[in-house]
């Protein structure tokens, strides 16, 4: 009974349930059902307790569906085989889940216990197949070694691992997400592909020992060789990361970057050399994605912790950048934050990327036109490193100022949008042109010369342009006594509202009332 396939069987509807679980003999065909579950829910918690090796699940049900079980599966379990079960209706919605790793799916109504014989017949041939790979995967407990902060307390794990080894380390090269969104999964190379592709591959002079999932989606390959002098091993080990890296990025259309630990390490000092030092892995975020580099693990190398960001302008900062009129010190300034926060680390200098994304969402969403920046699904490719990160940024913040300068209404899109500004807020008594300047992300001096430039009147002057029309028009309403338009067009003062009533039209509100038929006025 041990060497049977077990198998979880979930659906919500009992009849399909008893119905598949006797159509077939299914011990003759190498299988046990080991439980059956009626929601995702239940199943999520049985599969927890099971561990089976084959799930027959449907999609809709209550309480969780088929979809997010299998997410929550997939999140620790790559190498469960899942079969779906669909209705016709389900059809599309099946195949959206195809992403999710599903090993097959098909549609309830067609099943038959010929059918049924040839899905568990390709399954089992399958789970071979993978079990053949999976002796090089010594033991899920090597795995969650790598996940914990103990050593395991299998003697036989624990003698792979203090046994040195000769040790490459595969690390897809994700981008560093500057909106805060996850990165897509659909661009992520999951662990069974890679092992797939790496146990396919035909090596020569070495023997491929273990190969274990890390933390940080990173896949550590142990390796021995009989070749007698150690600088034939590091000469042939880097051939052999090189030959790794090239099939990887063929069958996967994907970045990777390769560490080669140098001299013979056993598995348990490499984990102890990786929790102790996991920002030597960022750096090549700095240096270059898709590069071979080799690790001295004889040494602690505990980066940017005494380093410490200096910057001689005070005024130095994302948000000033955007404000910045002129577009070459404005990119002399992007550059020059980065280059700070590249100093001193790679954390530093992704705190510094994010704040320029940042700065650039927050100044879209001011002057609300619902333009956006791009976001991380459109444009990870140029997130894989600081070099094409900066080009990046630097791309955004010139279209940024290119579509803020386009005309609109006969004026530059930022002056347009400060003249919109203010006709929306002149009720506001405390409106300022720093104000209006923060809005439109310039600094107060600049936007005053160009206001005044393009619309030939001085911003204040504008604005009191804009009060004065308003209280015009309410005045001609004859519903409103002068008090309640002065402080409804924005003005504190009676006084100083008559002043410049009187500067602008020539007469006094109470003049212009009486002359516009108020009756009430006193």
């Amino acid at each position: 009974m041990t060497d049977l396939i077990s198998v979880m069987i979930v659906d919500d509807e009992k009849l399909m349930l008893e119905d598949l679980s006797t159509m077939i003999d299914w011990e003759a065909y190498g299988y046990q059902i080991i439980a059956t579950a009626f929601n995702g829910k239940q199943a999520l918690r049985k599969y927890r307790e099971y561990h089976p090796q084959v799930i027959f699940t449907d999609i809709r049900m209550p309480f969780m569906d088929g979809i997010e079980m299998i997410s929550e599966i997939r999140k620790t379990d790559e190498k469960v085989s899942i079969v779906l079960l669909t209705a016709y209706e389900d059809f599309s919605y099946a195949k959206a889940a195809i992403r999710l790793g599903i090993t097959e799916y098909v549609i309830k109504s067609e099943i038959t216990e010929n059918s049924l014989s040839e899905l568990l017949n390709r399954l089992k041939a399958n789970i071979i197949k993978a079990g053949k790979r999976e002796r090089y995967i010594t033991d899920r407990m090597l795995e969650q070694f790598f996940l914990s902060e103990e050593m395991t307390e299998s003697a036989d794990v624990e003698q792979i691992l203090k046994r040195p080894e000769h040790i490459i380390m595969v690390e897809q090269d994700l981008p560093i997400s500057l909106s805060g969104e996850a990165v897509p999964e659909e661009i992520v190379v999951h662990r069974s592909k890679f092992v797939e592709i790496l146990t396919n591959e035909k090596i020569t002079g070495w023997d491929l020992d273990v190969i274990t999932a890390i933390p940080g989606r990173k896949m550590v390959i142990a390796l021995s060789s009989t070749e007698s002098s150690y600088g034939s091993y590091e000469q042939e080990l880097y051939k052999l990361a090189r030959k790794f890296q090239k099939k990887l990025q063929e069958e996967t259309n994907s970045s990777f970057t390769l560490y080669i630990v140098q001299g013979r390490i056993s598995l348990y000092e490499f984990k102890r050399f990786y929790d102790e030092n996991k920002n030597v892995f960022l750096e090549k975020y700095l240096e270059g994605v898709g590069e071979i580099r080799k690790l001295d693990c004889s040494q602690v190398q505990e980066l940017g912790k005494e380093q410490i960001v200096v910057s001689s302008k005070k005024n130095l900062s994302m948000e000033n950048m955007l404000k910045e009129p002129d577009s070459q010190i404005r990119i002399q300034m992007l550059h020059e934050i980065l280059s700070i926060a590249r100093t001193d680390g790679v954390e530093q200098f992704i705190n510094a990327a994010q704040a320029g994304y940042t700065a650039l969402k927050h100044a879209y969403e001011k002057i609300e036109t619902g333009k956006e920046v791009p976001r991380i699904a459109s444009c990870w490719k140029e997130w894989l490193d600081a070099a094409r990160i900066t080009a990046w940024l630097e791309k955004q913040v010139n279209h940024y100022h290119e579509y803020m300068t386009r005309e609109v209404n006969g004026y530059s899109r930022v002056i347009s949008d400060a003249v919109e500004y203010i006709c929306r807020s002149f009720r506001n008594p405390d409106l300022s042109l720093n104000d209006v300047a923060a809005y439109v992300h310039l600094s107060p001096g600049y936007l005053s010369g160009e206001f005044k430039r393009e619309t030939g009147v001085t911003l204040k002057s504008y604005l009191t342009d804009i009060r004065i029309e308003a209280a015009k028009k309410m005045m001609e309403d004859g519903n409103y006594k002068i008090y309640e338009i002065c402080s409804a067009v924005g003005y504190n003062s009676s006084q100083y509202f008559s002043q410049a009533f009187y500067k602008k039209t020539g007469m006094f509100p109470t003049e212009y009332s009486k002359k516009g038929g108020r009756k009430n006025e006193k």
